[in-house]
């Protein structure tokens, strides 16, 4: 069982990378902000890469 729809990968990424981005631009940090950084980053480019897989087999 999936736990997103197909449809909602590539825009869920998308949001990832948003917050990834501006808590990288805007919050000062320490190692704990890193590791939330680079978990946020892989989950986007993870759920971008299944998006485009699943949408090019459609």
């Amino acid at each position: 069982m999936a736990i997103l729809k197909d449809e909602w990968l590539i825009p869920v990424g998308g949001i990832c990378l948003a917050i990834a981005l501006l808590v990288d631009r805007f919050v000062p940090g320490d190692g704990v902000l890193d590791l939330v950084l680079g978990i946020l980053i892989g989950l986007a480019i993870a759920l971008n890469l299944a998006g485009l897989h699943k949408s090019r087999n459609r």
